[in-house]
């Protein structure tokens, strides 16, 4: 199984005068294709913070988000460099090769990307320690899940923000963030605070503005600007 996903769409966006990209913990590789209007194929690194676009016109996209702990093996760059930026592919891997070959053959995006990637996935021991750690940050601090995996807090945290891109502090809240965006329809104030893994509401409202560059009340209102980022 390759340690990544892919998908393909044609993003619309009818109706809409913002674009959302929320914050993630995650690296993406995304091609991109205006008939006969410009191409990209840029690497976003994890998004520590939400960034809004105003619409532009349709485009066929292929994204692929590499596994926990994958996108350093398979990017060629510690990933805490790409954190909050959009960064060409080229300028990591030294060539436009596979930009020019997606540019040439649009229809065979996924299969050509697939390809480039397969041809660097290497042996990867960090992939599966900083997985483990995903699973019990958030549940417990740092030093105690650096105990469980048998590693030292100061080995986890270098290995972690290297091969993830944030720090584990980042890490849980972006995640504290998310989980108020899933929740926040269902559950309010205290109980959603506390849901999400929060001390108190003051605490969420706080880094959810923080993070989202709005209130909570704001951004389900929709009242977002296009082009800001907080």
């Amino acid at each position: 199984m390759n340690p990544w996903d892919i998908r393909t769409a044609c993003e619309f966006t009818a109706g809409k005068r913002t674009v959302t990209r929320l914050p993630s913990t995650r690296t993406s590789l995304v091609f991109s294709h205006r008939q006969g209007g410009a191409s990209h194929l840029v690497v976003l690194g994890p998004r520590t913070r939400a960034k809004y676009f105003p619409v532009k016109e349709p485009s066929v996209v292929v994204g692929v988000e590499p596994h926990m702990g994958w996108a350093r093996a398979l990017l060629g760059v510690p990933v805490h460099e790409l954190a909050d930026q959009v960064v060409p592919l080229s300028d990591l891997w030294g060539t436009s090769e596979l930009h020019d070959s997606l540019v040439a053959e649009p229809a065979r995006a996924a299969e050509l990307i697939e390809k480039a990637l397969s041809d660097r996935v290497t042996d990867n021991p960090a992939a599966e320690l900083v997985t483990e750690a995903t699973r019990w940050l958030g549940r417990e601090r740092l030093p105690e899940t650096a105990r469980r995996l048998n590693v030292s807090e100061r080995h986890l945290r270098t290995l972690f923000t290297g091969t993830v891109g944030v720090s584990p502090k980042r890490f849980v809240q972006v995640n504290r963030v998310r989980s108020v965006l899933s929740r926040a329809g269902a559950r309010k104030g205290a109980q959603l605070a506390a849901e999400s893994g929060y001390y108190d509401q003051s605490h969420m409202t706080a880094e959810f503005r923080a993070t989202m560059g709005v209130p909570l009340s704001a951004y389900l209102a929709g009242e977002l600007t296009p082009g800001s980022t907080c």
